[in-house]
C-alpha cells in the first residue's frame, strides 16, 4: 500500500498487462481512483475486472492508442468524466522494434518519436496545468536502463527514451515550485511480454534459443534474475506518494544492480 494516494485520480498508460498493470493495481489497492489505458478495449476491460477482484475500488478503463495524436486528449477527458482531473500520470507504453544504429532510418526514428516522446509531451501539456493550479501532482514516465547505459541493438529505445528523460528533467524544473514532481523510472530486464518478444527476436538473429537469451540477461544483474513487474511498480508508487514530495527531476534505476555507474 502506498500512503497518500487515497482519493487521488491516476491515469496509467499501457496498463492492461506488464509493468503498467502492476502500477495500476498497486495504486487502486492504495485507494487511488485509477483509469486503466491500453489499445485494446477487450484487454482494458479484463484488466479493470482483475484489479477490482484484487481489491481495487474505483477503477475504470479507456481504450486508446497513444501513437494517435488525439489519444492523450481522449484519455484525459475520460479520466475527468470518471473521477476528475488527473492528479497522477504514469506515462508507459510499448517499445519500438530493435535494430542497429546503422540500420535505423529517418522514418524509424520518426516512428519512435511518435511512440515514445510525443505522447509524454501531450500528456504533460494536458495535465500539468491543473496539477499546478491545485498545488499537487505527480508525473512519472517509465523508460529503461538504456537511458543510463545504451543497449546494443536497441538504438530507437536508447535515443528516444533518453529524449523523454531530458524533456521531463526540463519540465520538472518549471513545475516544482507548484508542488508537482516529475520523475522517470528506468527498469532493468523485467519479466514482461515485451521482454519475451525481444528475446525471441534476438534468438532468431543470433541462432540461439529465447531461453538462453533471457538467462544471459538475468546473469548480467547482481541479483541474478529478472525483475518482477511488482518491483518496478513499487518504485513508481513511492515516487507518487506524499513522502516523495522532495524528489523531482530524477531518473531512478530499478535494475537489480545492472548499472555500473556510481551516480
Amino acid at each position: 500500500m502506498i500512503p497518500g494516494l487515497e482519493g487521488r485520480t491516476a491515469v496509467v498508460g499501457g496498463s492492461s498487462s506488464g509493468l503498467g498493470y502492476a502500477v495500476a493495481e498497486l495504486m487502486a489497492r492504495s485507494g487511488a481512483r485509477v483509469l486503466v489505458v491500453s489499445r485494446s478495449q477487450e484487454r482494458v476491460a479484463g484488466a479493470v475486472e482483475k484489479i477490482r477482484d484484487a481489491g481495487g475500488g474505483a477503477v475504470e478503463g479507456c481504450a486508446a492508442d497513444f501513437t494517435d495524436p488525439d489519444a492523450p486528449r481522449v484519455v484525459v477527458e475520460a479520466a475527468r468524466a470518471a473521477f476528475g482531473p488527473p492528479e497522477i500520470v504514469v506515462a508507459n507504453g510499448g517499445g519500438p522494434p530493435g535494430m542497429s544504429a546503422t540500420a535505423a532510418t529517418a522514418d524509424d526514428l520518426t516512428g519512435a518519436c511518435e511512440l515514445l516522446l510525443l505522447p509524454v509531451q501531450r500528456l504533460a501539456e494536458l495535465t500539468l496545468p491543473a496539477m499546478r493550479s491545485a498545488g499537487w501532482g505527480r508525473f512519472v514516465a517509465i523508460t529503461s536502463i538504456a537511458v543510463r547505459e545504451p543497449l546494443p541493438g536497441l538504438v530507437l529505445s536508447n535515443a528516444l527514451r533518453a529524449a523523454v528523460t531530458g524533456y521531463l528533467k526540463s519540465v520538472s524544473d518549471e513545475v516544482a515550485a507548484d508542488g508537482v514532481t516529475v520523475n522517470t523510472v528506468c527498469p532493468g530486464f523485467t519479466a514482461t511480454d515485451r521482454l519475451e518478444v525481444l528475446a525471441k527476436n534476438i534468438a532468431e538473429r543470433d541462432g540461439v534459443t529465447a531461453k538462453e537469451v533471457v538467462a544471459g540477461w538475468a546473469t548480467q544483474a547482481p541479483i541474478g534474475r529478472l525483475l518482477q513487474p511488482e518491483e518496478v511498480a513499487a518504485a513508481v508508487g513511492f515516487l507518487c506518494s506524499a513522502e516523495a514530495s522532495g524528489i523531482t527531476g530524477v531518473a531512478l534505476p530499478v535494475d537489480g544492480g545492472f548499472g555500473r555507474s556510481l551516480i
